[in-house]
């Protein structure tokens, strides 16, 4: 997407699916003491998984003016809640915010406030680069 000169601008887990047509059957544990409703005490999982990516409602392309809040907030990079302009790193930053939640099952920024989001930034990664607060509207 970016290589076409793109930001989707609003990368989040809803907005990206992972398509399978080949499932296996794997043991399903929690299930193994008392059958499933169909008897069965098996799950299907994807074999393998291409990556799709949906919503481009709000994707723009590199060019245009990138001043404005984007993204849905738990995943909504520094510079774009600073004011300080983005880029394709917003979507980097989206991508990364996903991947935590993924691991631990929870939102890694859980506000709804700026300053407290770029507080809790500050607290996972240490201070903002000197330049975008300096630059910070």
């Amino acid at each position: 997407m970016h290589d076409l000169r793109l930001i989707h601008t609003d990368l989040k887990p809803e907005n990206i699916l992972l398509v399978s047509s080949e499932y296996i059957k794997i043991p399903d544990y929690k299930f193994l003491s008392r059958p499933t409703k169909d008897g069965s005490y098996f799950k299907n999982l994807p074999k393998s998984s291409a990556i799709k990516l949906i919503d481009f409602g709000s994707t723009t392309f590199e060019h245009q003016d990138h001043n404005y809040i984007v993204s849905t907030r738990h995943y909504r990079a520094p510079e774009v809640i600073l004011g300080v302009g983005w880029n394709y790193p917003c979507d980097l930053w989206s991508i990364g915010c996903i991947l935590v939640e993924l691991c631990s099952g929870e939102a890694l920024f859980q506000t709804h406030e700026n300053l407290e989001h770029l507080a809790m930034m500050e607290r996972v990664l240490g201070p903002l680069p000197p330049h975008m607060v300096l630059r910070a509207e």
